[in-house]
């Protein structure tokens, strides 16, 4: 998510007519530990134009089956904690909702970058 908000200040910097139409949204895959109210506080972290959503399990569960996200919660421990393994993949929607690309943790920032100036600014061919 560090990454993200590399990417929005990029985008801000250099192409601002771009960044404004961006809103990065994290979406949590543990709502039983997730509430507004722990999502508010765990925002503070991160880059401030973050949008954070969490949802009943069963819309999580169905958010995490639509975009194929990895989700598997471990064993509590004897003080009631777990950990919750998933996926982690940066989804990138263009103006329609359509998903326009995928970015992996283990890409650059300045590749992300590059990827979505790319998208925006794409003009099909007549």
């Amino acid at each position: 998510m560090v990454k993200v908000g590399q990417v929005l200040d990029t985008l801000k910097k250099d192409y601002p007519q771009l960044a404004g139409n961006i809103k990065p949204i994290f979406v949590s895959v543990d709502p039983a530990r997730d509430s507004l109210k722990a999502l508010k506080e765990y925002a503070k972290d991160f880059h401030p134009e973050y949008i954070f959503l969490t949802g009943s399990p069963e819309q999580v569960q169905q958010m995490a089956k639509k975009y194929r996200v990895y989700v598997s919660k471990a064993d509590e421990t004897e003080d009631g904690d777990y950990l919750v393994d998933h996926s982690i993949v940066i989804y990138f929607h263009d103006d329609t909702g359509d998903l326009a690309d995928c970015f992996t943790q283990s890409m650059r920032p300045t590749d992300v970058t590059e990827k979505i100036v790319e998208r925006m600014t794409f003009v099909p061919e007549m």
